[in-house]
């Protein structure tokens, strides 16, 4: 069941970030609908500052937070600011995010705290470069959204360079209208 006061947490982001996750589990099928399974409430806190300034209140409320974030052009120094935040909480963070994602056992009963960095927890992006590598090989669609998207930036559309990641992925779920 989904609910704002579910015991689980999963911190993102924005908009984009909330409906790929519970997209993407749909799809795994988890079904959102069932009300006898306690699920997390995805929260989008508008950005990565709000995600930042609610680390320490949200390792203190809930059982289970998953934190999910961009790691932008600096995944270092990305980790070094949820690492420091989560450690005024009590948690201890390794020096560098985990290749394979990080989950935290809890310091008092079954809690955790689980942490992703987009798109890979090791490089510099986001999440829609994380979402360009789930297009299946070969897809026409992609390559026509790519070369699409790149063609209205050439003839004027107003999204800024680095924006372009955004842009093709986009481009791409509109064509496929799903």
């Amino acid at each position: 069941m989904i609910s704002e006061n579910s015991p689980y947490r999963l911190l993102v982001e924005g908009s984009d970030d909330q409906h790929s996750v519970i997209h993407l589990m749909k799809r795994h099928g988890i079904d959102w609908d069932d009300p006898k399974v306690v699920l997390p409430h995805v929260h989008n806190c508008g950005g990565f500052n709000p995600l930042h300034d609610s680390l320490v209140v949200s390792a203190k409320s809930y059982e289970r937070l998953g934190i999910m974030m961009d790691a932008n052009s600096d995944i270092d120094r990305r980790w070094t600011q949820v690492r420091d935040r989560l450690h005024a909480a009590g948690v201890t963070l390794p020096d560098a995010p985990k290749e394979d994602g990080l989950i935290v056992p809890g310091i008092f009963g079954d809690w955790r705290i689980g942490v992703w960095i987009m798109p890979d927890n090791q490089t510099a992006g986001e999440l829609e470069d994380f979402l360009c590598k789930l297009v299946p090989a070969g897809d026409r669609c992609w390559d026509y959204a790519a070369k699409a998207t790149q063609h209205a930036k050439e003839i004027g559309a107003a999204f800024s360079n680095s924006d372009s990641t955004k842009a093709s992925p986009h481009t791409w779920l509109v064509l496929h209208d799903s």
